[in-house]
């Protein structure tokens, strides 16, 4: 996922808290971690293999593979699909012929990525698969190439021995909790990435005007609060307009982080323990009535609900309220950086951790893969090796990236990687594994990082972590029931409608003519088995 994909996933408001596809996200927060039954244990011979021996400079002679606990006798050949991270990717022969100096002397192999523009990846691996392609690692997660669709068809590999044998350093640094979402029938069928798996939600202020009208920002804890300071930008600010709501995004408090989504219209009561119609919460309701008291009283454009770039209207500078810009930093820097104006930010709130979130970004081998063991040799090295991963991600100094201080043979540096528009080669690191590994850059630095692990370590797993609900059984009734709901969003997004009340229950009973009711109770039967299994 791009970046700006990753940030209009976050901003298509339905009012729930689920479905945060990890993109990279600042964020934070802290608390222990859950030992799921199905976590594999971490060995404690899992190295870090991130020394200077690492580097290529100070590797064993290409002749002599390292001692990775398997045959690596035989030369052989990997392929690795993936979509595009950027569309304007080059020096993909320069970063594999750097990688490879590595992967060939730790493991006697070659890698070579297939890179799909995004526009076709879907349709691309379903070929792939049907075809019973021969190919060894693939990107997946819970909603593009999806890992529940593979596993139904028989298309990855189960990974439980394979990880035993040679996955010891991946063992040691996924979140423990994460296997619980990649389990499917007791078999671990993907290593789940590093990913911020509970991006805060917030409300952005601009500084500028939160300054002029002395407006305690940091009182502000439902969008209700956000009324006094609305109103007197309404009153004394004619080329401004208060609140910024697109057809895809609006206020950040209007999102429900009690409630973790199943499928678009049904999610899970952390609170209750029970699974509803999210239109159903009156704290929803409230919510979007709420924002149609805004849009009435000219908080909101008036053309809100046929505007779709949020991203382009922020950087206008013409709002004094938005959403987060990706990311909640407490001063404002993330999204004074991204919008092109001074900013501050409150605490919208977190959603849990779900299964969703922590299957933003997997990788799995294949079922037709002629290698799998030496595939989870590189992907193991990959999880140890910082310079190996850093490669791949970042591409080769001096072309594609800049080393401002230390040095990569001592894995400590600070870079400077080519970003923007200007940008020659990114995979994002989350999309090979271990984020956390990353150098500090200008791309993301060391405390950010570290702060997205913190949130990541103390946030809360939500009470169906592992739970994936199969849509095949409702597939009519979901295509149905999308379709109401993409007319209908961009209309409770911005509050556009001249009678809530009536608008409101006409479309509750919209959805359910369509087959909510069907789509609600076969959720209901999943979750039940579910539990059963897994109580």
């Amino acid at each position: 996922m791009s970046p700006t994909m990753g940030k209009k996933a976050r901003w298509l408001g339905t009012g729930t808290s689920a479905m945060l596809a990890a993109a990279m996200i600042v964020s934070g927060c802290s608390s222990s971690k859950e030992e799921g039954s199905s976590s594999p244990s971490a060995s404690s011979g899992a190295s870090e293999s991130a020394s200077p021996s690492a580097s290529p400079s100070a590797s064993a002679p290409a002749s002599q593979p390292a001692d990775t606990g398997g045959d690596t006798k035989d030369f052989v050949k990997l392929s690795w699909y993936m979509p595009k991270p950027i569309d304007n990717m080059k020096d993909q022969a320069a970063v594999e012929a750097e990688a490879n100096k590595v992967i060939k002397e730790k493991l006697n192999a070659e890698l070579h990525l297939n890179l799909i523009d995004n526009a076709g990846w879907e349709d691309k691996m379903k070929l792939i698969s049907a075809a019973g392609e021969p190919y060894d690692i693939v990107f997946s997660t819970f909603s593009s190439n999806r890992i529940s669709d593979n596993v139904q068809k028989g298309a990855f590999l189960p990974l439980d021995e394979l990880l035993q044998k040679y996955g010891q350093n991946i063992l040691a640094k996924v979140d423990q909790r994460a296997w619980k979402a990649v389990t499917y029938k007791g078999k671990i069928m993907a290593i789940p990435a590093q990913t911020p798996y509970a991006p805060a939600g917030a409300h952005v202020f601009k500084k500028d005007m939160v300054e002029k009208y002395k407006f305690d920002y940091k009182s502000v804890k439902s969008i209700k609060d956000l009324e006094p300071f609305l109103a007197e930008i309404k009153k004394n600010e004619p080329n401004m307009i208060p609140l910024l709501a697109t057809a895809n995004g609006t206020a950040a408090g209007v999102s429900l982080y009690d409630y973790t989504t199943i499928t678009p219209g049904i999610s899970y009561s952390e609170k209750d323990g029970k699974i509803v119609k999210i239109l159903g919460v009156p704290e929803n309701k409230e919510n979007y009535k709420t924002i149609n008291d805004f849009y009435k009283k000219g908080y909101i454009a008036k053309d809100a609900a046929i505007k779709t770039d949020y991203l382009a209207e922020a950087k206008s500078g013409k709002y004094a309220v938005m959403r987060d810009s990706g990311g909640y930093t407490e001063d404002g820097s993330k999204s004074t950086a991204t919008y092109g104006f001074p900013t501050v930010e409150t605490l919208a709130g977190y959603p849990t951790i779900s299964t969703n979130s922590m299957t933003s970004a997997a990788t799995a081998i294949s079922a037709t893969s002629k290698n799998p063991e030496r595939a989870m040799m590189l992907l193991n090295e990959i999880w140890g090796d910082k310079y190996l991963l850093n490669t791949l991600a970042y591409g080769v100094e001096g072309k594609n990236y800049t080393v401002k201080s230390g040095t990569v043979k001592d894995d400590n540096p600070t870079i400077e990687a080519t970003t923007g528009a200007d940008q020659t080669w990114a995979i994002w690191h989350n999309w090979l594994g271990p984020l956390w590994d990353q150098w500090d850059s200008n791309w993301n630095s060391t405390a950010a990082l570290q702060e997205m692990k913190k949130n990541n370590d103390n946030g809360k797993a939500s009470g169906i972590l592992g739970f994936i609900f199969n849509p095949e059984p409702v597939k009519t009734e979901i295509a149905q029931v999308s379709a109401i709901q993409k007319e209908s969003n961009p209309i409770l997004t911005t509050g556009s409608m001249p009678d809530f009340e009536s608008y409101y229950t006409d479309l509750q009973k919209r959805l359910d003519a369509a087959g909510m009711d069907k789509i609600m109770a076969e959720a209901q039967k999943q979750f039940d088995a579910w539990k059963a299994e897994n109580s």
